[in-house]
């Protein structure tokens, strides 16, 4: 069977008296703070809780705005009925680690992704040709480096290509993780 935690295992026998396994664990993508265990949960590309602490792992993103009542170690992310945003967050997650360009937080909000980098903040909008636009905003984000704002990216498709940055603007990215409706 599979094991929710494992990403790949290599075998190797060197005699008749000696086997090596060597067990890789999935590389964790993000973490929610759970209200009703106090605790944070990490989950894997896959959306399974990898790992529940109340310590902070240093260079994992921390997710802000999903609303989910508990956690269980290995088993899937639960975020209600909204099984859209769970797959949004992870195709996010995912290629941000591709691109080399996690973000400090990731915040969702009336089902709109925003990526904080420092004092820039990124609108990828409603989780449409997040390839694209991620590839679009790694090479803007070199420009903007020691300016303050967003970066607006939620309306690019490939009929509209208008990116636009509003120096100044940002969205307040709450401490604590807060409700997201949760509509199919």
């Amino acid at each position: 069977g599979e094991v929710p935690f494992v990403d790949t295992m290599e075998v190797s026998l060197d005699n008749p008296h000696t086997v090596h396994i060597k067990v890789y664990e999935k590389g964790m993508l993000g973490y929610l703070y759970i209200n009703s265990i106090g605790q944070n949960a990490y989950f894997d590309k896959d959306g399974f809780v990898v790992e529940i602490s109340s310590e902070i792992i240093p260079g994992v993103t921390k997710i802000n705005g999903l609303s989910v009542q508990t956690a269980e170690l290995y088993k899937k992310l639960s975020i209600g009925e909204n099984s859209k945003l769970l797959r949004t967050l992870l195709s996010v997650t995912q290629l941000l680690k591709k691109y080399e360009r996690v973000p400090e937080v990731i915040l969702i909000q009336n089902s709109n992704v925003y990526l904080s980098y420092g004092a820039i903040q990124v609108n990828l909008g409603s989780g449409t040709d997040l390839n694209e636009k991620i590839l679009r905003m790694d090479q803007i984000l070199l420009q903007l480096d020691g300016m303050s704002g967003m970066l607006h990216l939620e309306t690019w498709s490939e009929t509209n290509t208008d990116i636009y940055f509003r120096n100044g603007e940002l969205v307040e990215i709450p401490n604590d993780v807060q409700t997201v409706p949760t509509q199919d």
